[in-house]
């Protein structure tokens, strides 16, 4: 997988992608209400570890 569960990329600190493009396939029915709860999600989980101050800084060297 690119994404973890709140559509945060794994190998690039606070890049989120909250869209379709994570979706492994296209659906039959219109993705909207999909793709607004991915954001809703990835939007909490952003502020919250704002918030917390948890979101590493720009300037900030982030290991793996």
């Amino acid at each position: 997988s690119v994404v973890n569960g709140v559509n945060q990329s794994w190998d690039i600190p606070n890049l989120f992608i909250p869209d379709g493009a994570s979706f492994t396939s296209n659906s039959n029915v219109g993705p909207a209400l999909t793709i607004m709860a991915l954001a809703a999600r990835s939007s909490a989980f952003i502020a919250e570890q704002h918030k917390d101050g948890s979101l590493a800084k720009p300037t900030e060297q982030v290991t793996f």
